[in-house]
């Protein structure tokens, strides 16, 4: 009688680098029925249906995406997620205010479960979220798209799915005159529907202390090095005190890059001053033709650059997104038992460069070029291909 394999996948030689575990340095991981089953010194691949010899190359858990726009066909600037995200070693990707209460179901129904990429979501504080863009410029220009109750009640009624309420505080989405309601109603929400609020700084109509004044532990800033009037920074190049104490108190500060919302200036000058991103992101869109966004890989590469150690940027992009989700427990590491998603990257050496739209280029020596993507311990992307991805 023929015994089956103890594991599904094995990944050999590896440098795994899990911050949330404390790991680095060279270990085989194995999978089975879409977790993890054992991290260990050696595996051995007869134990496995499929194993793959990854030595030299860096296994990380999936990265998390905590700020994007995946509601591909619900509005013209989300992305294709599987193309997006597991090409860039992201196996999970936070949908930050694409839809509303009216237009929310379409995407938890229909576009998300099509897709391997693993998708949830912030509803934004506008009911039709994004969807007017293209003709308004933004969701707020008539407040009556606000209804606290109904989106607050959206949002209790997925748990695991919806994770809270987002507002764009942003001059072409709000008006000044309206801003501080918006807030008001967005905190609302967030308060009523025991979740989190996610606030777009970047660009904002009203001072950025003022914001922050909404905000508590756990509530996500995003775009929060952004180099546009009302950043971080004072006009000595200092962290503002609102913006410490914002942060001391538990506010989660997030790139949400975009190519136009994180200035090279401003980071360097806050990771001088102690101030590093709590969390690494995307906000992953189709760009106007002006405009250069990045994946995650080039991200975490890029503030590698900028002068994070590697552990801290993996973890930006791993373990604290999990850990601000109240995912710790699945998602994040590869621990036994947790899901089964994982990056395998290529440190590419050589000359790189990074820029963002104020100008600014920043120079690197090392990238990480996503080799494999692991999605609930199958193999979902490699060396640029995907594997298998729904229909929308």
């Amino acid at each position: 009688m023929t015994t089956a394999p103890a594991y599904d996948l094995l990944l050999t030689g590896g440098t795994v680098l899990d911050p949330a575990q404390g790991i680095d340095g060279r270990k085989d991981i194995a999978f089975k029925n879409g977790l993890v089953a054992e991290v260990s010194d050696r595996i051995d691949p007869s134990n496995a249906t499929s194993s793959l010899d990854v030595t030299g190359k860096l296994v990380t858990p999936g990265l998390i995406d905590i700020h994007g726009h995946f509601y591909h066909g619900g509005n013209q600037t989300a992305v294709h997620p599987d193309e997006i995200c597991l090409s860039s070693g992201t196996t999970t990707g936070i949908d930050a205010g694409s839809a509303g209460f009216i237009n929310y179901e379409a995407m938890r129904d229909y576009v998300f479960p099509a897709h391997r990429t693993r998708l949830l979501a912030f509803l934004h504080v506008s009911g039709v979220g994004l969807a007017n863009n293209k003709l308004l410029g933004g969701g707020l220009h008539d407040m009556r798209m606000i209804d606290v109750d109904q989106t607050s009640d959206a949002i209790k009624g997925n748990p695991g799915f919806c994770f809270g309420v987002k507002v764009r505080m942003h001059i072409n989405a709000v008006a000044a005159w309206n801003a501080h309601e918006a807030m008001r109603s967005a905190r609302a929400v967030a308060d009523q529907s025991g979740s989190r609020l996610m606030v777009h700084v970047s660009g904002t109509p009203i001072p950025l202390p003022d914001i922050l004044e909404f905000m508590g532990p756990g509530d996500i800033c995003t775009h929060a090095f952004n180099g546009h009037p009302e950043n971080m920074l004072d006009r000595n190049f200092k962290i503002r005190p609102e913006v410490q104490a914002a942060a001391d108190r538990g506010v989660i500060m997030d790139v949400a890059h975009a190519g136009v919302h994180c200035d090279v200036e401003v980071v360097k000058h806050a990771l001088e001053q102690g101030l590093p991103p709590t969390t690494i992101s995307t906000d992953i869109h189709n760009p106007p033709p002006d405009r250069t966004v990045y994946k995650m890989n080039d991200l975490v590469s890029k503030f590698y650059a900028m002068g994070m150690t590697l552990p801290d940027a993996i973890a930006a992009s791993t373990s604290t997104p999990a850990n601000v989700l109240g995912l710790d427990d699945t998602l994040g590491s590869l621990a036994p038992g947790m899901c089964g998603d994982a990056a395998v990257f290529d440190l590419r050496e050589g000359n790189f460069k990074w820029i963002d739209s104020a100008g600014n280029v920043q120079d690197g020596k090392v990238r990480l070029d996503t080799f494999l993507t692991v999605r609930g311990g199958q193999i979902a992307w490699r060396e640029g291909r995907l594997m298998e991805m729904g229909e929308c």
